[in-house]
């Protein structure tokens, strides 16, 4: 079984998706490009799949990034769900 991509990971990609620049998605992350591009390679790897095209002036979502990254917006809305959830159930532990 692959391993599962970390929410960092596709907090990573949302931000690239959304700047197209991998010095302004670490900064909107507040980590640095080498954390963000090495988070990326990670997602990648584990997926299988490239989902960013790169090179020195461009950077682009590839098709299949396109549908991981709508499946990562809705991964990260139930997470954040759950924790609001989970916040106001006001159950003790």
């Amino acid at each position: 079984m692959a391993a599962l991509p970390t929410i960092k990971q596709l907090r990573y990609l949302i931000a690239l998706s959304q700047t197209l620049s991998f010095t302004k998605a670490a900064e909107a992350c507040f980590v640095g490009q080498s954390t963000l591009s090495a988070g990326l390679k990670e997602l990648e790897d584990g997926l299988g799949i490239q989902l960013v095209e790169r090179d020195r002036q461009n950077v682009s979502i590839t098709p299949a990034g396109m549908e991981v990254l709508e499946r990562a917006k809705a991964i990260l809305t139930a997470s954040e769900d759950l924790v609001e959830y989970a916040g106001s159930s006001g159950m003790p532990m």
